[in-house]
C-alpha cells in the first residue's frame, strides 16, 4: 500500500517488489531492484526515507524517520525481520540482524554487520567493516575475509527472491 502524506507519495524504483502488506507512506523513496516483505511499515511523514538500490527490507520491519535526521540505507542493505530503525543511516552492503533496535542519529560505515537483537543507541557511530553486537551495540571485532561474505550473501538471496515474487505478480494481487 503505498499512501500519499502532505503532498509527497512514495516514488518506487524499476524491478522492486513490494509485498501487497507493505505500508509505505509519505516521502519514500526505493532504489531500483530492492524488495520490501511482508508487514514492512516505511512512514516517512516527519522527513525522508531513502532506500539504496537492491536492498532488502525484511517482514515486519518498521522504518520511521526524524524531522532533523533522515533515514538513509544505503545500496546492497539487509534490514532483517522484525527491525525498528528511526532516524539512521546504513551505509552500503550492510546487515542489520532481526530484531534489532536501530535508535535516531545513528550512523553505520558501510559493511556494518549489526548482530540480531541488538540495540544500537541514539547518536551513535560507527567505522565500516565491524561486527557490533548487544544491548547497547558495540564494536565486537573488525570484519575481515569470509565475515565480511555474510553482507552480500543475504543480498544475493533476496534478489534471486524477490525477482521470483515479481515474475508471479505477486505485488500486484488485488485484495478482495
Amino acid at each position: 500500500m503505498l499512501i500519499e502524506f502532505d503532498g509527497k507519495r512514495p516514488r518506487i524504483g524499476k524491478d522492486v517488489f513490494i509485498a501487497p502488506t507493505a505500508v509505505l507512506v509519505g516521502d519514500v523513496q526505493v532504489g531500483d531492484g530492492t524488495s520490501i516483505w511482508f508487514g514492512a511499515v516505511l512512514r516517512a511523514d516527519f522527513g525522508p526515507i531513502q532506500i539504496g538500490r537492491s536492498c532488502s527490507i525484511q517482514d515486519n520491519t518498521v522504518i520511521h524517520s526524524d524531522s532533523d535526521f533522515p533515514t538513509v540505507i544505503g545500496d546492497y542493505v539487509t534490514i532483517g525481520h522484525n527491525v525498528t530503525a528511526e532516524g539512521c543511516r546504513v551505509g552500503d552492503h550492510s546487515l542489520v540482524g532481526s530484531g534489532s533496535v536501530v535508535l535516531p542519529f545513528t550512523t553505520f560505515g558501510q559493511r556494518t554487520l549489526v548482530a540480531a537483537n541488538s540495540t544500537v543507541l541514539e547518536r551513535s557511530e560507527f567505522p565500516p567493516d565491524v561486527l557490533l553486537a548487544g544491548s547497547p551495540a558495540q564494536i565486537k571485532r573488525s570484519l575481515t575475509g569470509r565475515a565480511l561474505d555474510w553482507t552480500r550473501f543475504a543480498i544475493d538471496d533476496y534478489t534471486e527472491l524477490q525477482a521470483r515474487y515479481r515474475a508471479q505478480k505477486i505485488d500486484r494481487l488485488k485484495r478482495s
